[in-house]
Formats: C-alpha cells, sequence, structure tokens
C-alpha cells in the first residue's frame, strides 16, 4: 500500500482549467461531430473516465450536454431567421423531422412555431465548474493493490441525480428488516450503469461481510484502488466528497477508472473510506 497526500489548492486550480477547457472546446464545435476522443486528451483520460467524471460532477451525461447545448444554440438561430432545414443540418440531425422531434422534447413546441412562443423559450446553460466544492485544504489517499471485497449484498436501482437522498432511504428500510446485519463495518457498492454515454441509474448494493436474509455474494477480486477517507457517515458528505475526487483528483493524477464499482466502507460510526477503481494509462 502506497500512502500520499495531495495539496489541494494547485490541483484544484489545474483540474478546473481542464474541465472549463473541455466546455470551451463544446462550445466552439457545437455545429460539428464532436469527438470524444479529443474531449478525452484535454482530461487525460480514456473516454469511459471522461464519461464517467462528467457524469458524476453534473448529473448529467456527457452525450445528453451536448443534445442541449446543440439544441440551444439552433433555438438561436431560428429566431435570427435560419430555415429549420438548414438549422438541423447544422446541428447533425439527418433530416428536419428528427431535429423537430429532439427540438420540441427540449422547448415543448416544434421548430417552425417558434416565432409564435417567444415567451415560453428554454435555455439550457454553458456548465461552470468554478463552483465546484473545494473546502479540503489537503487530500490524503492510498493506493491499494490486489485488493478483493467478499460481501454480502441487496441492490436497489436508483437514479443518477438523486444518490444522497434515496440512498438514506435506502439504508433507513434496511435498518427495519430485523435481518439485517448491522455489523461494525458496512458497505455500500455504487454500480454504475452499462450504457455510459446516456446513463440514467445505478444500482447501489448494502452489504455485510456476513450473510443475512435477501442477501447475494458480491465479490471483487485482486483489484486496484485509491482509497480516501472522510470523517462521515452522512450520504450528502460523502457525494460532495467524492464529486470532488472525480473532478480534481482523478484527473491530475493520472489514472484512468477502472470498469468496477466504486465501494463505500463504513467504519464504527464515523469514518467513511471511498474506494475508486483504477487502471493504468
Amino acid at each position: 500500500m502506497l500512502q500520499f497526500y495531495l495539496r489541494s489548492c494547485h490541483m484544484f486550480k489545474g483540474s478546473i482549467e481542464k474541465l472549463n477547457t473541455l466546455i470551451e472546446y463544446i462550445e466552439n464545435n457545437l455545429d460539428k461531430d464532436i469527438d470524444y476522443k479529443s474531449l478525452s486528451r484535454i482530461l487525460c483520460v480514456n473516454e469511459y473516465s471522461l464519461h464517467r467524471i462528467f457524469q458524476f460532477i453534473t448529473n448529467l451525461s456527457l452525450t445528453e450536454y451536448i443534445r442541449k447545448r446543440k439544441l440551444t444554440s439552433a433555438s438561436i438561430d431560428l429566431l435570427n431567421g435560419s430555415k429549420v432545414i438548414d438549422v438541423a443540418i447544422k446541428y447533425g440531425y439527418d433530416s428536419a423531422t428528427s431535429f423537430g422531434r429532439a427540438f420540441k422534447k427540449m422547448m415543448g413546441f416544434s421548430p417552425k412555431d417558434i416565432s409564435k412562443n417567444t415567451n415560453e423559450l428554454k435555455v439550457f446553460p454553458v456548465f461552470d465548474f468554478a463552483n465546484i466544492n473545494n473546502n479540503f485544504d489537503e487530500i490524503n489517499y492510498s493506493i491499494k493493490k490486489n485488493i478483493s471485497f467478499n460481501l454480502h449484498c441487496v441492490g436497489k436501482t436508483i437514479p443518477f441525480n438523486d444518490i444522497p437522498k434515496t440512498t438514506s432511504k435506502f439504508w433507513d428500510e434496511m435498518y427495519e428488516n430485523k435481518e439485517f446485519i448491522s455489523a461494525d463495518t458496512t458497505y455500500g457498492i455504487v454500480e454504475y450503469d452499462k450504457n455510459i454515454d446516456n446513463p440514467k441509474h445505478l444500482v447501489y448494493h448494502i452489504g455485510s461481510a456476513c450473510p443475512f436474509k435477501g442477501s447475494k455474494e458480491y465479490n471483487i477480486t485482486n483489484k486496484t484502488f485509491l482509497m480516501f477517507s472522510i470523517n462521515s457517515r452522512e450520504a450528502i458528505d460523502i457525494s460532495n466528497y467524492t464529486n470532488m475526487i472525480y473532478a480534481c483528483v482523478i484527473p491530475y493524477l493520472g489514472y484512468n477508472l477502472d470498469q468496477l464499482p466504486d465501494i463505500e466502507e463504513y467504519v464504527g460510526e464515523t469514518t467513511t473510506n471511498i474506494y475508486i477503481p483504477i487502471t493504468k494509462k
């Protein structure tokens, strides 16, 4: 096991610059086919890591963000008098019909009716990463190799954009189950949607080292993780801290994310160890 600490000021600044450069690239290429490989190079990660990082810190898939920014830009072109078919082609749609469906889904009316609905326009804003929480002067982490988890778990599918509230409710339900073993150390397993381009949900597993009623075995064998610790077991604190790790630490350290779940290890009453699976570039 290797242990390190990071001075978060320099790391935070460098990572935010990368994220804002990524957003700037998207804005400069809304009328083109945006290349995920180019976006990956900006963050210095692979495409899987790019999508997972973006989704985690924005609660929106990268694909959906680009789509909404294209449609927002398209609405401005239409207001300025451009023809529907020309705007459809400009923003990468195969036909005016497919563009019209996407436009109506977001705006609530068809492109040809935009002049009749100038009081009901919607704008999806450009993301600004300057507001990411950076209240950590120093970040300690460990690199743990050949780590295995042999657990017994119950899982639940939850929406990606409501993790803290939904997981807290799930834990309350489990503690009401008298068959659940409330050990000194318990686990939360965050299993991400396989559809990484446009994920809507994740599966959150509550686990223990001991079997309990309704549980199934869940094993992860001989993998490498970055481990971070936080002195809290509150879902919102864990979510905010993990958000900061994804936004500021992962792009900075020079690893790619492995296609495995994140593991949260709840120790005693106040400590959470966060294990994020990584691979070398």
